[in-house]
């Protein structure tokens, strides 16, 4: 038995690997990485709690395990061995386990919208051109807006419905288990992959959540119906008021008829939610990169015969090159330094590993305990991340060069994966591991002496895994890809990483309006491109500029950002002449590589109806009219009467429904009314024509922004509105259209 002493003390010496973790957060300045941090961190403690803190209730009838030790120094080295390999298990999710969830879930999106648009009125083809969605912001912009503003609302939301899933699929796993003949204990056997398929199913239901998030993130439209927001509210509403009582009737029928197996159901209760906490954690870090494959899909899509057609396939050459360097790199760096390394450090690794079953061997040592950590540290670093950041640095050079992400990814990624099947047979190191995990770790209880108190830990230990039969055939999608969307994933957030992104409008005609989304370019454009004309660049004038920098400069050069001063696309300033055109390719190259103008290339785009819009109208919560701007003089209408008018109809319509939910919405005739909400205000922009996702964005953007500016005055408003008057230009930078 624990006495008191060696209580608090083996408390407070495992908790001082959490706390050690913890001090980089309070010397972090910058909000936006002091939140990551803090995500980072928090994952981390509950993943150190369940994965394997709380094994321990499968232990309690087995008596801990002493681990020899010669002196305390060898204990101190237990401790930060084990932080290590801690940290290292913890890395498997945002390395592994979450980029294949945030790659797969945007092919399941595109179904969704295959399917909407197969249901809709008229040829898939015809409706496809219809779509329309918003994304104006980089994927590094958006990450970095989210980890600022830390808005866990939607995360709330998403956790809860992970919570009601969850007794439903434990039910369906255990009848799974049942059928299969695998009901066993898995922590006392050692013999069934339980919990490793826990890990397989929470991914397939989160792959299907995101999917829905992603339509609703995305403001995907149809013929002015936002597809995304109504799926998800109606998906969400059908899942909480179904599900909830299935969930509840799953629990009873699982301790019914597990009796014996409810410390199991609880466990993986506790694995799922720990699971599911490290999905939100990380969901404003990985969707804006899954949002962007989305909508790059959706893009292709629509355009796709016009892409086929504008692929350069001359620098193909260039994704095989880069990949085969991959391979010989690892290979460089495993001759060199990881296998002399792993041959010194390990001398007999079967006995190590061993060592590390759950069962383990008769004279087990605190020698052992830290060799294993140690071999799980190596093995996360020398196979899995050394060779996840080869293949990325290189796969972001194949990408600058080839300027195409569907011809890099196909003609990078097959080598990489053919090579590692080959050394794979060969049972050599390979830059992507195919084989099936033979282990699942987790923690043993057990104990050792150190400053002369009996210190009790969760040493690291390994549960066989061998993935058969129906389990087998389940997982198989999942891991025998998840490394391949990883690369996919990294690529894509190194490559875009630095990018800014630009949003332009192009009229059409009188009726429509293109949308253009560009991405900055970090490297001067080729002469090639640059004739040939294929890629419509947009050219503009550094907005940091100081007048200082150019006021040396000859009139040629000033003339020429006067006009940049605009955007401007790259073939509205290509003179006719040969040598005039040549001339301008220098000046601008010149003007590049002075920081004094930005060069952007066009990454996807779509058309949408022009609207006319009538008036715009902030209301105050409490119905009282605050602000009015006509965009038509003679559609103006009284603000008194406008506000009144939604004030009754708000009210009108939660008491009848009893819902909660705010109306975004209202439909008379030729008139459309969009409403959208802040936290004291909400504006009601009255337009004809067809909603789009930029009409709707503009009016959010408006929203928030007043309400930033008069957020004192706001918070007790008195009536008065001489705070307000001032805001006509306000509504003209932000409602503006490029003519």
């Amino acid at each position: 038995m624990m006495n008191a002493p060696e209580i608090l003390f083996t408390i407070y010496v495992n908790a001082i690997p959490i706390l050690i973790l913890l001090i980089p957060y309070f010397f972090i300045r910058k909000k936006a990485i002091r939140n990551l941090y803090l995500r980072i961190y928090v994952g981390i403690l509950v993943f150190y709690l369940i994965y394997w803190v709380l094994p321990i209730i499968y232990q309690v009838k087995i008596d801990p395990e002493e681990l020899e030790s010669q002196n305390d120094a060898v204990g101190l080295g237990y401790l930060f061995s084990h932080l290590g390999s801690l940290v290292s298990l913890f890395a498997y999710y945002p390395l592994v386990t979450l980029p294949f969830i945030f790659c797969v879930a945007p092919f399941l999106s595109i179904f969704y919208v295959w399917n909407r648009l197969r249901k809709a009125e008229g040829p898939v083809k015809f409706n496809l051109t219809l779509l329309t969605y918003q994304l104006s912001d980089s994927p590094y912009k958006r990450i970095r807006e989210e980890l600022i503003k830390n808005n866990w609302t939607r995360e709330k939301e998403i956790l809860k419905l992970m919570i009601v899933l969850l007794p439903i699929s434990l039910y369906l796993l255990q009848v799974i288990l049942t059928v299969t003949g695998k009901e066993s204990d898995p922590l006392l056997t050692g013999e069934t992959a339980l919990g490793w398929f826990i890990e397989i199913l929470f991914v397939y239901l989160a792959i299907f959540i995101l999917s829905i998030e992603l339509l609703y993130s995305s403001q995907i439209t149809l013929k002015g119906r936002y597809i995304g927001e109504d799926m998800r509210r109606d998906t969400y509403k059908s899942l909480y008021t179904v599900g909830a009582p299935i969930s509840i009737l799953s629990i009873l029928l699982f301790i019914v008829q597990y009796t014996d197996s409810i410390p199991i159901m609880l466990y993986f209760f506790a694995y799922f939610i720990m699971a599911s906490i490290i999905f939100v954690l990380f969901l404003n870090i990985f969707e804006p990169i899954a949002l962007l494959i989305f909508i790059k899909i959706l893009d292709w899509w629509k355009h796709k015969k016009e892409k086929i057609r504008k692929t350069n396939y001359t620098n193909f050459y260039y994704g095989i090159v880069f990949s085969f360097l991959a391979v010989l790199v690892f290979l460089i760096l495993n001759m060199i330094a990881f296998n002399p390394i792993y041959l010194i450090a390990f001398e007999d690794p079967d006995s190590i590993i061993d060592s590390g079953k759950f069962l383990p061997p008769v004279d087990p040592t605190l020698n052992y305990s830290i060799l294993f950590d140690s071999m799980v540290i190596f093995n996360f670093f020398a196979l899995q991340l050394v060779p996840l950041i080869i293949i990325i640095i290189l796969l972001v050079y194949t990408l600058k060069y080839l300027k195409s992400l569907f011809l890099s990814f196909t003609s990078f990624l097959p080598v990489i994966i053919l090579v590692s099947i080959l050394f794979g047979f060969l049972q050599a190191p390979a830059l992507i591991n195919f084989a099936p995990e033979e282990y699942w770790i987790t923690g043993q209880t057990s104990f050792f002496s150190i400053f002369g108190f009996n210190f009790y830990t969760f040493r690291t230990a390994a549960l066989d895994a061998n993935l058969t039969g129906l389990l087998g055939f389940l997982a198989v999608p999942y891991l025998f890809t998840r490394y391949v969307f990883n690369i996919i994933i990294w690529g894509l957030i190194a490559f875009y990483l630095k990018k800014e992104f630009r949003s332009i409008k192009f009229p059409i005609d009188e009726s429509r309006i293109e949308s253009t989304i560009f991405a900055s370019v970090g490297d001067y454009i080729t002469y090639k491109d640059y004739s040939e004309g294929e890629i419509q660049y947009l050219i503009t004038i550094k907005s940091d500029i100081d007048l200082k920098d150019i006021e040396q400069e000859r009139e040629e050069i000033k003339d020429l950002l006067n006009i940049l001063e605009k955007d401007t696309l790259l073939e509205q300033l290509k003179p006719e002449d040969e040598n005039e055109k040549k001339r301008l390719f220098f000046t601008l190259k010149y003007l590049f590589f002075n920081n004094l103008i930005s060069i952007w290339k066009p990454e996807f785009s779509f058309t949408y109806e022009r609207v006319e819009k009538q008036g715009l109208y902030i209301i105050y919560d409490d119905g009282r009219g605050i602000f009015n701007y006509p965009f038509i003089r003679e559609t103006v209408q009284d603000p008194g009467l406008v506000s009144g008018m939604f004030s009754a109809i708000t009210s009108f319509i939660k008491e009848m429904t009893k819902s909660t939910e705010v109306l975004k919405k209202i439909d008379h005739g030729d008139i459309t009314i969009l409403l959208e909400y802040g936290q004291r205000i909400f504006g009601a922009l009255f337009i004809k024509g067809i909603e789009s996702p930029e009409v709707r964005g503009r009016l959010k953007e408006f929203v928030k922004t007043f309400e930033e500016k008069y957020s004192e005055v706001l918070k007790d408003w008195s009536g008065a509105l001489i705070y307000f008057k001032d805001d006509a230009k306000l509504v003209e930078d932000i409602f503006k259209e490029e003519e």
